[in-house]
């Protein structure tokens, strides 16, 4: 028994210093990652701190109520009025055109063809009804005659009624009403024969004209050929697109605007167009149509159409390129700015630091105008290309 509760003793100590030496180990870790994480605080603050320096200089400050669009050229669209095939071209894409300009030509003998018998056609057809009225005109006017002289007849049998049965009488006076009811007859229809025209013979050859005419495509509207879709030799249909053209070199962008939007946009309002092509050049337009009925998208979202016409169109334009349209709500132009982050309110004055002429940092005073809210207009208190500093965090 003595034994054992010696060894007991012995094991209990053992087992404290052990425990003692743990503690410490694990006191020595937390102190120092206690430190390595109060360090890493201090140098995040650092470098998430920054100061920054600009230029105080001059440009335009805008607000504006952006939306994705589309180039869209003022486009027309050219199709011969007859079917043939193509016998000559004019002009290539890119080409500059008139009004009135001949585009292109197709093989026109046959419609020449079937313009000159059309107008054989009538020719024959005026001579035929000249011979049909000259005929109507000595039959009517034999008639005439005839009836003259049956008159004259009747008149002297009536004259003396003794001389001549009541038969013969019956007779001439049947006689006499039959020439009359064919002198009537063949007046009427002398009559219908000169009011008769030659309409269906006229509308033939009006139709082989225009038939005649329409080989030759010319341009309606002043402008550039944007595309020819068949070449000298090959066939077309009356249906058959031949060649698109820009007219007059006006250039449209269309958008949809929100109906909750759509408030804030107005025909004439002022808007700036730019392409992801040309990122770095800005056109200017206006709204000159905004659409009275609505669209509705598949997300249940009520839209609105607004055409905006450029009104500084460049040749780097393209009809159908992605474009971004920023309908101008209010601008100031060729003012002086400094970021918005750079003015202080300080004691209740706007306040930026400035380096001056020595390099030093002095605070002065400002007044400002009108933001956006990355950009400041600076109405009094600075120059353009001083050096303005500020805080800013990352």
């Amino acid at each position: 028994m003595k034994i054992i509760s010696g060894l007991g003793t012995k094991f209990t100590q053992a087992k404290k210093k052990k425990s003692f030496w743990v503690i410490l180990i694990l006191a020595i870790m937390l102190a120092g990652g206690t430190g390595y994480w109060k360090q890493k605080q201090a140098d995040d603050r650092n470098t998430q701190i920054q100061i920054q320096q600009a230029q105080v200089k001059r440009g335009d400050i805008v607000v504006a109520l952006d939306s994705d669009g589309t180039i869209d050229f003022s486009k027309v669209t050219l199709r011969f009025g007859v079917r043939g095939t193509i016998a000559e071209i004019l002009v290539k894409e890119g080409d500059q055109v008139k009004k009135g300009d001949i585009i292109a030509k197709l093989d026109d003998k046959d419609y020449q063809d079937q313009y000159q018998l059309a107008l054989a056609k009538l020719k024959e057809a005026r001579q035929q009804r000249l011979t049909n009225l000259l005929d109507s005109e000595l039959n009517l006017k034999k008639a005439e005659a005839e009836l003259e002289k049956l008159r004259d007849e009747y008149k002297e049998m009536e004259a003396i009624p003794d001389a001549y049965s009541a038969n013969e009488l019956k007779m001439k006076k049947l006689e006499l009403a039959n020439k009359e009811t064919e002198y009537q007859n063949l007046q009427k229809k002398y009559e219908l024969q000169k009011a008769q025209g030659l309409e269906q013979n006229e509308l033939e050859v009006k139709m082989a004209k225009q038939d005649l005419e329409d080989t030759i495509l010319y341009a309606p509207v002043s402008g550039v050929v944007l595309d020819l879709a068949k070449k000298v030799g090959e066939s077309l249909t009356d249906e058959d697109d031949f060649a698109t053209i820009h007219e007059g070199n006006t250039i449209k962008a269309v958008t949809k605007v929100i109906e909750y939007d759509i408030g804030q946009i107005k025909v004439g309002q002022k808007v700036y167009v730019t392409v992801e092509a040309v990122p770095e050049k800005k056109f200017t337009g206006e709204v000159t149509k905004i659409d009275a009925l609505p669209v509705q998208d598949s997300s249940g979202l009520v839209n609105y159409s607004v055409e905006i016409t450029t009104k500084d169109p460049d040749s780097q334009l393209k009809d159908g390129m992605t474009c971004t349209v920023s309908f101008v709500l209010k601008e100031v132009k060729n003012c002086l700015i400094v970021p918005y982050q750079a003015v202080k309110i300080v004691n209740g004055k706007q306040v930026v630091t400035v380096v001056d002429e020595k390099g030093q940092r002095v605070e002065r005073q400002i007044k400002t105008g009108f933001t956006d809210g990355n950009s400041v207009e600076v109405l009094e208190g600075l120059k353009e290309n001083e050096t303005v500093l500020y805080t800013r965090s990352r």
